[in-house]
Order: C-alpha cells, then sequence, then structure tokens
C-alpha cells in the first residue's frame, strides 16, 4: 500500500485577532474621548462684564446689576464677590457651572431710598479660576 499524498500545508489563520481589532480599536478611542472629557481643560474664564439696568435710579428704586461670565463651557466652580461704591460687600458667592454652559449671569439689585443725588459704581470680582474685575456707574436721582 502506498500511502495517500498531503496536501500541502498551511498555516493556521489567526481569525481570532482579526476578529476582535474593530471591536478593540473603538473600544479604545471610546475610552480615549472619555478621558478628555474628563481630564480636559479646567474651567475658563473668557470674558467678564457687568451692565446696570436701569443706569439712573429714580426714587426708591431698584438697580438690577448683571455681571456676565463668559467661559470655555468646562463644567467648574465660579467664585466671585460683589463690592459697591459704597462700602458694601457681598461676600465669597458660588456659581456652579455643568459642562456646556458658557455663560454665567449673576445678579446683585441694589437698593436706593429717600431724597438725593448719588453716583457710584459696583465691581464684580471673579476670585477663582482665575482674578479678574469687571465695573459699572450706578446713579440715583430723586429730587
Amino acid at each position: 500500500l502506498v500511502p495517500a499524498p498531503h496536501a500541502p500545508s498551511t498555516p493556521p489563520v489567526r481569525r481570532g485577532v482579526r476578529r476582535h481589532a474593530l471591536p478593540a480599536v473603538v473600544l479604545l478611542c471610546v475610552l480615549a474621548f472619555l478621558a478628555w472629557q474628563r481630564l480636559g481643560p479646567d474651567l475658563a474664564v473668557r470674558d467678564a462684564a457687568v451692565t446696570a439696568r436701569p443706569a439712573t435710579v429714580g426714587c426708591e428704586g431698584t438697580a438690577d446689576l448683571v455681571g456676565t461670565v463668559t467661559t470655555n463651557g468646562r463644567p467648574g466652580v465660579l467664585t466671585y464677590r460683589w463690592t459697591r461704591s459704597d462700602g458694601t460687600s457681598s461676600g465669597v458667592l458660588r456659581e456652579e457651572l455643568p459642562r456646556g454652559r458658557t455663560q454665567a449671569r449673576l445678579h446683585l439689585l441694589w437698593s436706593f431710598e429717600g431724597r438725593g443725588r448719588y453716583e457710584g459704581h459696583a465691581e464684580l470680582r471673579l476670585l477663582t479660576p482665575v482674578e479678574r474685575t469687571a465695573r459699572v456707574d450706578v446713579a440715583y436721582d430723586c429730587r
């Protein structure tokens, strides 16, 4: 008897590695994106401004001072304080910003009473994440 001829042996195909390569790459990309979202740049302030409505307050009136702080949209906490030219200070206040929110509106109500005329100003002093000051003039006129 003559043994049957053998077909030339071929190396085994490594299908397991190829089959799992694409899901592994996708998983790594998702993990890298999540790490970038979580560990990306911190909250940063791009601009700060203050407006007064109305700029001139009438008898027994109140001015609504609005500080608008523009950020990079990262989550974090702004700490700030309002300081008025009459010597009044708010103490340290906090505003938490979630991811994606690029603007914070910070209010201060300044009420006036009695007769007379007064010209003053208020300052919004950002303390963290960066020190910055924005100022607005306010007038009271009650004759």
